[in-house]
């Protein structure tokens, strides 16, 4: 069995002094968000074998936040520029790529390409992963290469906030 649990990045700010939207930080609610989102995974004994995300620095930072709460090392986070505002097909190749020595994989990204993956695993129809939001996603297969659409079972969601979806 598979599992990949789908991040969406920690509330960020919108500040007028990054010259691009890579370059965006994270806001102060958004640090509180994802604590109780790590939190979350870490009471379900969800546990990252492998940890993804978009070299965006609001990504980046959220996955360095929930790699600390695992006791993860940062330097083993893999930036991988394909998941930064990456399609559905884009986010599907680079779990189709992921290393098969891994059982969970926390991909760490944006909307509205995480929410539309959500839906072609799960078959249905998620309106939007709110920032922080976690889908725990489980295939019955042992190789990433055959994750396939409307093959994923959402096991898990969770808002990141005080609230539901």
């Amino acid at each position: 069995m598979k599992r990949l649990v789908i991040v969406r990045h920690a509330k960020s700010m919108h500040e007028s002094y990054v010259a691009t939207d890579i370059e965006r930080h994270l806001a102060s609610r958004g640090y509180d968000d994802i604590e109780q989102s790590a939190n979350f995974l870490k009471g379900k004994k969800i546990l990252p074998d492998l940890i993804v995300t978009s070299p965006a620095i609001r990504a980046y930072s959220t996955a360095l936040i929930v790699a600390n709460r695992f006791g993860y090392k940062s330097d083993k986070i893999q930036l991988n520029s394909s998941v930064y505002e990456a399609t559905v097909n884009s986010l599907m190749y680079v779990v189709q790529e992921l290393n098969q020595q891994a059982e969970t994989v926390f991909l760490f990204g944006h909307n509205p390409g995480l929410t539309e993956l959500i839906n072609a695993l799960c078959g249905f129809t998620l309106t939007n992963l709110p920032t922080s939001g976690v889908a725990v996603i489980e295939f019955s297969t042992t190789h990433w290469n055959e994750v396939d659409f409307e093959r994923g079972r959402c096991v898990e969601m969770y808002s990141g906030r005080r609230g539901g979806f």
